[in-house]
């Protein structure tokens, strides 16, 4: 979760708005209700007793803040039906978890079957209760064997990536757990900030634009490959990517708006135009240009959008370097100091759709606030700001919020709160907030806008 998006004029982006909303909406969306619910992942939740690259670097004193780890975190491995079972009290109609990597491959070709197989009983389970499975294939975790060829990095992860790919979807995609809902990776630009740039996150670089870049760019050849394959097999699945879309706004004018452009194009589109296209380009300043390509026939290998929102970055301009400054905005912070900032969601949405012409899937939208404080209105406030930007002709799906439960946040450890449900990590209890309530009530009482713009 962080960073992505220079806010376009409302004169462009309604004009582009209105030229596409007549021949671009939900066309081929096989969903006729609108997919309200929640998102995890799976080392956050599950515990994590296979080696990882993250398993490694919570044992690195100093890597996570508050000194935890994810050893047991909520222990979602084996309470999935209990935690199933209070998203049904929210009014679920879906709910996204990723797959670890690591469990399904823990050596380099060996496949562990019984790891296969309690995924697909989990996902049965979710059936049962009525949600609609959106599945990650990889949530920023690494099996600890590739992060040794390289990781992200490694010339051959495009090809791993693919064949692990193959083995999850020839067994989920099909009947019992008949998984339509796919996504390759989660926030790709966030983990190349966080861990090439900022050095926070494995593999722990600062300032490595070249190592940034060839992450990036094989990720996404990774994604490529992955469904120009899978489609072929399970032609009923849909592919996407959850990407972190950040409103970039200038805080003044001269060179402010040129390098919000810039920021919007390095961390929201750069990636998704490859996905989009077919055609693989990377750059940025330090970096060579990453180049490739793979061909998609003139389709698009994201059948929806799949978009977390977390808020927006003012972007300013200095004559010194770094030349650039970002930071959050000035409204209200959550606990984590991240901006609340509702009213951004709906310029995403436009954007994204005015660029991709595709479903509008809100796949994660949450805050950390470990008192409950502003949860509820969060989330109404958001929903509004969807509602607006369907009004406008954009096709929104569906709405995840993150996260059902309390779970490890990273290099934030265990103290951030996202959860509607409180865990007590020393027992593992769950204790529903007041909030899980109240957003059960604006999902039921959230209803698409049947009034639409006309162009």
């Amino acid at each position: 979760m962080k960073e992505g998006l220079v806010k376009a004029s409302s004169k462009t982006s309604l004009l582009g708005l209105a030229l596409v909303a007549a021949t671009a909406g939900a066309e081929g969306w096989p969903f006729p209700e609108f997919l309200g619910g929640v998102s995890n992942s799976a080392f956050q939740v599950e515990g994590s007793p296979v080696e990882s690259d993250w398993t490694r670097w919570t044992k690195i004193p100093g890597k996570i803040k508050d000194a935890s780890n994810a050893e047991r975190a909520s222990d979602f491995w084996n309470r999935y039906e209990e935690d199933f079972a209070w998203s049904e009290k929210l009014g679920a109609k879906a709910f996204r978890l990723s797959i670890a990597w690591e469990r399904i491959e823990p050596r380099e070709g060996v496949f562990d079957d019984k790891a296969l197989a309690h995924y697909e009983q989990m996902l049965v389970a979710l059936r049962r209760r009525g949600q609609e499975p959106v599945v990650t294939l990889h949530h920023f975790v690494l099996p600890a064997w590739l992060a040794d060829k390289g990781g992200l990095e490694a010339p051959e992860f495009a090809a791993l990536f693919s064949r692990y790919a193959s083995k999850v979807t020839d067994r989920l995609a099909l009947a019992p757990a008949n998984v339509r809902l796919w996504m390759t990776f989660n926030e790709p630009m966030v983990l190349v900030h966080q861990g090439y740039l900022k050095g926070e996150w494995p593999p722990g670089r600062r300032d490595d634009a070249r190592g940034a870049m060839r992450a990036a760019a094989n990720m996404a050849k990774a994604h490529l490959l992955t469904v120009v394959a899978e489609r072929v097999k399970h032609p009923d699945t849909l592919w996407s990517v959850a990407a972190h879309w950040r409103v970039f706004q200038p805080v003044g004018k001269w060179l402010d708006p040129w390098f919000a452009r810039l920021s919007n194009w390095a961390f929201n589109t750069q990636f998704l135009d490859s996905l989009h296209s077919g055609k693989i380009l990377f750059w940025m300043p330090g970096s060579e240009i990453v180049r490739d390509r793979v061909e998609l026939g003139g389709r698009s290998s994201m059948d929806y959008a799949g978009l977390n929102y977390y808020g927006r970055l003012m972007v300013e301009f200095t004559p010194k370097p770094p030349f650039v400054v970002v930071e959050e905005g000035p409204g209200p912070k959550q606990d984590l100091k991240w901006e609340m900032y509702p009213d951004g969601l709906e310029q995403a949405a436009k954007d994204i759709y005015v660029r991709y012409r595709l479903p509008i899937f809100v796949t994660e939208n949450g805050l950390a606030d470990a008192q409950d404080q502003w949860r509820a209105q969060f989330t109404a406030d958001h929903l509004a700001a969807l509602q607006r930007a369907q009004s406008a002709g954009v096709p929104v799906v569906g709405y995840l919020h993150w996260s059902l439960t309390d779970n490890f946040e990273w290099a934030e450890g265990l103290k951030s709160r996202f959860g509607l449900i409180e865990i007590d990590y020393a027992t593992g209890n769950r204790k529903p907030r007041a909030s899980l309530e109240a957003v059960a009530k604006i999902l039921r009482e959230w209803k698409p806008s049947n009034d639409p713009k006309k162009p």
